[in-house]
C-alpha cells in the first residue's frame, strides 16, 4: 500500500499550554457500558482526571442477550459516570449499519463546544464527524477492525469483503486527516503504510497493582487440588481457537483447564469440550466481575493466548497478555506479531496441539523455569506496560495537538 499522503490544512498557530483542560469528543466503536473493560476504559481512567469527555458509542444491544453486561460495567461505574455516554443509535442494527448514520452523530454533537476528537476506532463516524466539526483529531488504532470486519459473524458472508474493502478505504481516510495515530503496535503501523511524523505507539497495559499473584481458596473451591491448572481469561469469539488447547489437555493426565469468559462462542466451546471427551477437566465459569479476574489467574499454573492464525489476530495486542504476566505466571501464546515485537521470548509459543503438549509438558516438569518466567513477566511489565504510564504518555500527545 503507498504511503497515506499529507493532507493540505490551515496553519493552526495557537498550541494549547500544558496541562490545560478540554473538552474531548469520543466516537467509540465499542460500547463502553456494554463491553467488557478494553484499552478504552483504561485510557479513560485517565483522561476523565483531567478533561471532560462526551463519548459516542456504537451501541451493542445483542450483548445483553449472551452475557451479564452489568458484571462489566460495575467495576467501571465510577469512572464511567463521569462521562456523557451516548448512542449512535437506540435500534438493534448492526454496528456495520450503525456506522453509516454519521449524520445522527453530528447532530448529537454539532451544537456543543469540543477541542478534541479522540476517535477510538471508528471508520466512518468518526471521519465524518471531524471533517463536519473541523476539530483536530487524534486516531487511536487499537485493531485491525477491517480485518475484523471481513470475519464478522454480525455481517453475511457475502457482504463481508464489500465490507472489508469499505472498511480499509474507511480507515485509511481516518487516518490521513489525523493530526496523530497513536496504535498498539509498529506491525499496525506498517500494515497502514502511517508515517513516522503522524504515528505515535501506545501499547495496551495492565494495572499492576490490581493484577498480581494472591494466595486464596479459589483453586480449593474450584476442585483444582493436585492439579497443573491451565487458564484462558476472555472472549470466545471467532478469532479464539481453544480447540488445539483441548487436544493437548486430553494428552496430559493431570491437568485441568478454566475458561473465564463466556461473550462469544460458549455453547460451540462446550461441545468442543464434549466431542474431546474431557468436560471434567474443563471449568467455564462465564463471566466474572473485572475486580476477580486476579484472583482466578493467581490460581492457574500457565496462562494461554490461542489465536487463530489470521489477519486479525496477527497484529492484536491482547490485554491478557500482560495481566498474566503481572500476576506472575508463564504464558504460551500462538506466535502472532503483536505478541512477539512487544514481549519476544518472555513468553512461549505454540500454534499446533503438539507445541501446546510440548511446552505445557516443559513447564509442568520445571518449577524453577516457571517462577523465573513469572518473576520477569511482572518486572518487564511493571517498567514497561503498565496504565499510569501509558496514560501520561497518552496525556502529552493530546497537550501536542495544536488547535
Amino acid at each position: 500500500m503507498a504511503l497515506i499522503p499529507t493532507i493540505k490544512k490551515e496553519r493552526r498557530e495557537v498550541c494549547r499550554c500544558s496541562g490545560e483542560a478540554m473538552r474531548i469528543l469520543i466516537p467509540s466503536i465499542v460500547d463502553l457500558r456494554k463491553t467488557a473493560p478494553n484499552r478504552l476504559h483504561h485510557l479513560l481512567r485517565f483522561i476523565t482526571n483531567k478533561h471532560e469527555i462526551t463519548a459516542i458509542c456504537i451501541n451493542d444491544w445483542w450483548k445483553a442477550d449472551l452475557v451479564d453486561t452489568n458484571k462489566y460495567y460495575q467495576d467501571f461505574k465510577e469512572i464511567l459516570d463521569k462521562i456523557d455516554i451516548r448512542y449512535i443509535s437506540e435500534r438493534n442494527i448492526s454496528p456495520f449499519r450503525q456506522e453509516f448514520l454519521s449524520r445522527r452523530l453530528i447532530d448529537l454533537a454539532h451544537n456543543e463546544d469540543h477541542d478534541l476528537i479522540f476517535n477510538y476506532n471508528t471508520l466512518i463516524s468518526g471521519h465524518h464527524i471531524a471533517k463536519e466539526l473541523k476539530l483536530p483529531m487524534i486516531y487511536d488504532l487499537a485493531d485491525d477492525l477491517p480485518a475484523m470486519i471481513g470475519n464478522s459473524p454480525q455481517i453475511s458472508r457475502f457482504a463481508r469483503p464489500i465490507g472489508k474493502w469499505i472498511g480499509k478505504r474507511a480507515l485509511i481516510k481516518s487516518i490521513a486527516i489525523s493530526e496523530r495515530v497513536t496504535g498498539i503496535t509498529k506491525a499496525l503501523q506498517m500494515n497502514y503504510s502511517i508515517p513516522e511524523n503522524k504515528f505515535v505507539l501506545l501499547p495496551n497495559g495492565v494495572d499492576t497493582s490490581l493484577f498480581r499473584n494472591m494466595e486464596n481458596g479459589l483453586g480449593d473451591e474450584l476442585g483444582l487440588k493436585d492439579s497443573f491448572v491451565l487458564g484462558y481469561v476472555g472472549v470466545l469469539r471467532e478469532w479464539v481457537d481453544l480447540t488445539p488447547v483441548y487436544k493437548a489437555v486430553k494428552g496430559i493426565g493431570n491437568a485441568k483447564l478454566i475458561i473465564v469468559g463466556e461473550e462469544g462462542l460458549l455453547g460451540e466451546n462446550k461441545e468442543s469440550v464434549k466431542r474431546h471427551g474431557i468436560e471434567d477437566r474443563v471449568i467455564f465459569t462465564g463471566t466474572i466481575p473485572y475486580n476477580r479476574v486476579p484472583e482466578f489467574i493467581s490460581v492457574m499454573d500457565v496462562c494461554l493466548i490461542p489465536f487463530k492464525r489470521n489477519a486479525i489476530s496477527e497484529y492484536a495486542l491482547p490485554l491478557k497478555l500482560f495481566e498474566y504476566m503481572a500476576c506472575e505466571k508463564p504464558v504460551v501464546s500462538t506466535k502472532v506479531q503483536g505478541v512477539y515485537e512487544n514481549v519476544g521470548d518472555r513468553v512461549l509459543y505454540a500454534n499446533t496441539a503438539d507445541e501446546y503438549k510440548t511446552q505445557i509438558k516443559r513447564l509442568m516438569a520445571d518449577n524453577d523455569y516457571c517462577r523465573e518466567l513469572g518473576g520477569n513477566g511482572r518486572r518487564f511489565v511493571i517498567e514497561r506496560y503498565d496504565w499510569a504510564k501509558i496514560g501520561e504518555d497518552l496525556e502529552r500527545v493530546i497537550e501536542g495537538i495544536p488547535r
